[in-house]
């Protein structure tokens, strides 16, 4: 990715939520003024370049939002920030709440505040006729996060396994064996994460990008797809979004000129 595009987003958001000139040359605001805003560490394309490792600890990362999905380090489980608890799904099914001291090196949070709630009955509705009936509320510009929370009659997600240097690129590794999928049936729980538009590539993840756990904070995972026949629905309009570059010095010597759309695509899908 081009430099240049960091910086335009960068000015685009401070731009849009400062209206007091004066602010813009003096010090750093405190981050909650940005509390309407989603807070990522990283960028995606690092992720699929291979950086699976971050500076950012749980700790720091639980002050910039309550609500959110990502990875740890070594690409140890999928991450789920729920009510403020930044929770690790990992390869064997296992759930387990985080100590403050692990590091990401991809995270994306927020003060979760629904601007629209509504409840979607079926009967059995897929995760892709679901986005074709929320396609109304959206618009294609904007970021949001959302919450999709009831029972659903199936849920296919995966977790990945920690992995050991040197890296792989990433779809390389999920292409190897580096992911277990799992299968959740009759399950009650939530979904969450965000929907990013396509001008966000190589930052974000364009369209839905959801995470599930079930009720009981026994499984979960990064969601493939799923059949539900009623789900309460919230979204958040994001105002803007804030990009921390990742500290660590993997990330100063990997390539993002590359396009890595096709990458993506492939690991966002069941493999």
């Amino acid at each position: 990715m081009k430099p240049i595009l960091l910086t335009l987003i960068t000015l685009m958001t401070l731009g849009s939520c400062r209206t007091n000139p004066s602010e813009v040359i003096g010090e750093a605001q405190p981050l909650s003024i940005y509390k309407d805003h989603l807070y990522q560490y990283s960028i995606i394309d690092a992720l699929l370049a291979g950086v699976f490792e971050g500076e950012l600890t749980i700790s720091e990362l639980k002050t910039k939002g309550d609500f959110g999905i990502g990875t740890f380090n070594n690409l140890d489980g999928e991450m789920i920030v729920v009510d403020g608890k930044v929770l690790k799904m990992r390869y064997n099914g296992e759930i387990v709440e985080v100590g403050g001291d692990e590091k990401t090196p991809l995270a994306y949070v927020k003060f979760f505040q629904a601007d629209t709630s509504f409840v979607l009955h079926g009967p059995n509705f897929t995760f892709e006729e679901l986005k074709e009936r929320l396609a109304p509320y959206l618009n294609s510009n904007e970021i949001y996060a959302i919450r999709l929370k009831g029972n659903f009659d199936r849920v296919d997600a995966r977790s990945v396994a920690p992995i050991p240097k040197p890296y792989p690129e990433l779809a390389d590794y999920l292409a190897s064996g580096g992911q277990t999928s799992f299968t959740f049936k009759e399950t009650s729980g939530t979904c969450i994460g965000f929907i990013a538009p396509e001008f966000t590539a190589q930052v974000n993840i364009p369209g839905y990008h959801l995470h599930f756990i079930d009720d009981d904070r026994e499984n979960g995972g990064h969601v493939f797809g799923f059949q539900a026949d009623s789900l309460s629905v919230e979204i958040d309009r994001i105002q803007g979004f804030i990009v921390d570059m990742n500290s660590h010095p993997d990330f100063r010597t990997i390539d993002l000129q590359k396009n890595r759309k096709k990458e993506l695509e492939v690991v966002e899908q069941k493999q």
